[in-house]
């Protein structure tokens, strides 16, 4: 069985941070940054982007509009716990997509604290940080990883990215929230109208760029949040999708124990080393 060609995060040209390296880690995991030009990931040059949007009849400036709305509400976010249900296709030997199911809890009190779990048909894996400290826990292998952190959330996903080639799960929300969309990178961005996402009234819009289609559900009103989000992996041919629905809580009451980790009997503690080809490490 293999995967698709690096993560869906690093597919789509991503936001102002970057992306992690595709990681063997145990958060490594398909995540999708919002679109934006950054010169270290392997894509278009931004002439050439242009040459294509040039030649595109399908850019709408509403539609990376919203991109820019959804990320600054994000930003003005000062707590939120999100639950993210996601199916991510892996391509078989023969060809065929399969797809893999699993839900995503994240919770985030800025600057400095953050829980996320990933569940599904194994026992929960995740990261938990408070301000001082980051927990890297895999109950199903049965250890856990205690490192020193930076001060700051936004800190601790670009240490993990860069050190340690690890992708916090949903790291998609923190990108979204920390730039300005680079619309060079687009070649195609359309609005497509109102569509409901459960009970939600969301619009629909469809974005193109070198190797990857993806649509995004964002709310309306007062509330631009991502509802749903589709990306479609157009280099390979089976074509893998990687999709992903939000439901929010804006007003959550986080106990004090949420943010702090406590090892489960008979977990072992394990050395979290840096990534041999981080570009901190390749830098040295």
């Amino acid at each position: 069985m293999r995967t698709p060609i690096g993560s869906f995060g690093c597919l789509i040209a991503t936001l102002v941070l970057g992306c992690a390296h595709e990681s063997e880690g145990p958060l490594a995991t398909a995540s999708v940054p919002a679109s934006t030009y950054d010169a270290t990931v392997q894509g278009p040059s931004p002439a050439a982007a242009s040459s294509e949007l040039e030649r595109d009849v399908h850019v709408d400036r509403s539609a990376t509009e919203a991109l820019s709305r959804m990320g600054d509400y994000l930003r003005s976010l000062p707590k939120f716990e999100v639950r993210a249900d996601t199916s991510t296709d892996l391509v078989l030997d023969n060809g065929q997509n399969a797809s893999y199911l699993h839900e995503t809890v994240l919770d985030v009190q800025r600057p400095d604290r953050a829980r996320a779990e990933v569940l599904g048909s194994r026992k929960p894996r995740g990261i938990v940080y408070d301000g001082r400290d980051f927990v890297i826990f895999n109950q199903g292998e049965g250890y856990y990883s205690r490192n020193p952190a930076p001060p700051t959330l936004n800190g601790l996903v670009h240490e993990l990215a860069t050190v340690y080639n690890i992708e916090m799960p949903l790291v998609d929300l923190f990108y979204w929230g920390n730039g300005k969309v680079d619309e060079l990178v687009l070649t195609s961005a359309q609005d497509l109208g109102l569509e409901k996402v459960d009970a939600r009234w969301c619009t629909h819009y469809a974005y193109r760029q070198q190797g990857v289609d993806w649509e995004l559900w964002v709310e309306r009103g007062s509330r631009p949040l991502p509802c749903r989000m589709v990306i479609t992996d157009t280099t390979q041919e089976s074509r893998p999708r990687h999709a992903v629905t939000y439901h929010w809580n804006l007003l959550p009451a986080f106990k004090a124990s949420t943010f702090v980790y406590r090892p489960p009997p008979g977990a072992h503690s394990i050395e979290l080393k840096p990534a041999f080809d981080s570009p901190l490490q390749e830098a040295q």
